[in-house]
C-alpha cells in the first residue's frame, strides 16, 4: 500500500493525482433481466470517502448505515454516532462517512486498523416494484372433511400472490424497509425475487391448510362445489394474511386460489357415494308411487264391488273366526258365510249380513253360557226374518240384505237412520228402532248424506245399490 493507492478490496480505487482526491459515486443500475429481478442488492463496495454520492433512481430506495466511528455501550447497543437512513428514489445524497476525502490520510488511517477502515459504511438497494403474479402451492395434500358426506377428503391447492415494499408513505416506507432487510435478506448480496417467492410460499404453507380447512368445515361447502367458491377463500386468506406479511416488511396486494382440487380416488369415491344415493331415492320413490297405484287401483276395485276397506276387514275377521275349529260359533260363521256367497252377494257381504252373524255369535255365546250351567249342548239360535220384503217373490229377508235370499232378485233398500244406523223401510219417515226423522238417503258405510241417484257414495266411494 502506498499514500496514493489501497489494497482495500472493500474500497473503490480511483487511479491519478486527481483520484486521490476523488469520491464515490454510489448507485446501482441493473444491466440485464438477472439484475433488474433483484429484489435487495448490496453495494460491492463498503469504505467510502467522505463526500461521496449516494444516488437513488426512481422505484428504489437505498438504505445506508455508518458507525461514524461510535463505540458500543456498556449495554450493547450501537453508540450515539451510529445511524441508518431510509433514502426514498428519486434523489441523490452527500454522504458524511467519517473517512478523509484525500487517499493519503485516508490510507494512513486504514494502515492503523489493518488496513480497513474503521468507518465502515453499508449500502443496501431495494427494488419497490410491485411483484405480481407470484406462485405459491402445497406440497403435501390437506386433510378436510368433507360436510356433505362426512368423509375425509384430501386436497391440493395452488394459486398466485402479490406483494411489493412501500415506498409512498414516507412515514412507513423506512419502517418497512429496513425490517425487511433485518428478517429476509440478511446478510446476503443480492436478493432474488425466486428467493423471495420461495421465502414467503413456505410461509403461506404454514398458514393455509389449517385456514382452508376450517373454512370448508364451518362454511359447509362441499368439496364438489367448492369451485364456485374459490374467490370467497381467496379474500378471506388475504384478509388473515395481511399481518403476517406486514411483519417481513411487506405489502400483500392479491392472494388467490386458482384451484382446490381433491385427490382423483377421493373424488371418484364421493361420486360413487352420491350416485349411490340417488339409486336409493329414486328406488324409494319408485316403491312409493307403485303403493300409491295399487292403492288406488284396489280403491276403485272395492268401489265397483260395492264395499269399503271397514267391511272388508270385518270380513277378514269372521273368515278367522270361521276357519277356528275350537269356536263354539265356528259353525254358525261358516254358515253365515256360505249362505252370503250362494247368494251371489261376493265380496260385498254389507252391513246387514255382518249384523245378522254378530246376532248369531252373539245368541250362541248365550246359550253356551247357558249350556255350561245346566249341562244342554248349544243350540243354533233362529234367523231374524223380520227384513226386506222381496217385491217379486214376496219373501221376507234380513234386513240390510241386497239380493232375495229365495228369488235372487235384487232388493229395494231402505233408508238408514243417521243417529242409529238402523235401516228402515224405503218409505218410512221416521226411524223404527230411535224415532229420528228420516231425511235424504245416506251412505251405508259412512252415514254421509247422498244426492237423489247417487250411485257412489261423494265421501267414500262406496257403491249405492
Amino acid at each position: 500500500m502506498s499514500l496514493f493507492h489501497s489494497d482495500n478490496p472493500k474500497e473503490e480505487q480511483h487511479s491519478g493525482i486527481l483520484g486521490a482526491f476523488s469520491v464515490d459515486n454510489i448507485k446501482w443500475e441493473p444491466e440485464d433481466e438477472a439484475g433488474a429481478s433483484l429484489v435487495a442488492f448490496r453495494y460491492p463496495y463498503e469504505d467510502f470517502p467522505n463526500g461521496s454520492y449516494l444516488h437513488v433512481a426512481q422505484s428504489q430506495m437505498a438504505v445506508f448505515t455508518n458507525n461514524l466511528g461510535g463505540d458500543s455501550s456498556s449495554d450493547g447497543t450501537l453508540g450515539q454516532n451510529s445511524q441508518v437512513s431510509v433514502f426514498i428514489g428519486p434523489c441523490k445524497i452527500k454522504l458524511d462517512t467519517g473517512d478523509s476525502r484525500f487517499a493519503p490520510f485516508r490510507n494512513v488511517t486504514h494502515s492503523l486498523t489493518g488496513g480497513s477502515s474503521a468507518f465502515h459504511s453499508v449500502v443496501y438497494f431495494i427494488n419497490t416494484n410491485y411483484m405480481n403474479e407470484l406462485r405459491w402451492g402445497t406440497t403435501d395434500p390437506i386433510l378436510v372433511q368433507d360436510p356433505e358426506e362426512e368423509v375425509n377428503v384430501h386436497v391440493r391447492a395452488y394459486g398466485l400472490f402479490g406483494v411489493h415494499i412501500e415506498q409512498n408513505d414516507e412515514g412507513l416506507a423506512p419502517i418497512q424497509a429496513r425490517k425487511f432487510l433485518v428478517k429476509v435478506v440478511g446478510t446476503r448480496g443480492q436478493y432474488s425475487q425466486e428467493e423471495l417467492t420461495s421465502f414467503m410460499r413456505a410461509k403461506i404453507l404454514e398458514y393455509v391448510p389449517d385456514l382452508l380447512a376450517k373454512a370448508i368445515t364451518e362454511q359447509k361447502i362441499p368439496i364438489l362445489k367448492i369451485s364456485a367458491h374459490l374467490s370467497d377463500f381467496s379474500d378471506l386468506m388475504k384478509g388473515k394474511l395481511v399481518g403476517y406479511f406486514n411483519d417481513f416488511g411487506l405489502t400483500l396486494d392479491n392472494f388467490s386460489f386458482n384451484s382446490i382440487k381433491p385427490f382423483e380416488e377421493d373424488l371418484a369415491a364421493i361420486n360413487e357415494m352420491k350416485i349411490q344415493r340417488k339409486r336409493s331415492i329414486l328406488e324409494a320413490q319408485g316403491n312409493a308411487a307403485q303403493m300409491d297405484i295399487e292403492s288406488e287401483a284396489l280403491a276403485r276395485k272395492r268401489a265397483r264391488e260395492g264395499y269399503s276397506y271397514q267391511q272388508e276387514r270385518g270380513m277378514d275377521v269372521m273368515q278367522a273366526a270361521a276357519s277356528n275349529e275350537g269356536s263354539s260359533s265356528a259353525q254358525f260363521v261358516g254358515a253365515g258365510m256360505g249362505l252370503g256367497m250362494g247368494v251371489g252377494v261376493g265380496g260385498a257381504m254389507g252391513a246387514g249380513f255382518a249384523n245378522l252373524a254378530n246376532e248369531a255369535v252373539s245368541a250362541v255365546g248365550a246359550s253356551g253360557a247357558g249350556a255350561g250351567t245346566a249341562g244342554a249342548a248349544p243350540q243354533p239360535a233362529a234367523f231374524d226374518t223380520t227384513g226386506v220384503k222381496c217385491s217379486k217373490c214376496g219373501h221376507v229377508n234380513p234386513a240390510g240384505a241386497k239380493f232375495c235370499l229365495e228369488c235372487g232378485s235384487k232388493l229395494e233398500q231402505g233408508r238408514v237412520c243417521p243417529v242409529c244406523g238402523k235401516v228402515n223401510p224405503p218409505e218410512a219417515k221416521f226411524c223404527i228402532e230411535c224415532g229420528a226423522k228420516l231425511g235424504k238417503p245416506t251412505c251405508p258405510n259412512c252415514g254421509a248424506e247422498l244426492p237423489e241417484g247417487t250411485k257412489f257414495c261423494p265421501n267414500c266411494g262406496t257403491k249405492i245399490q
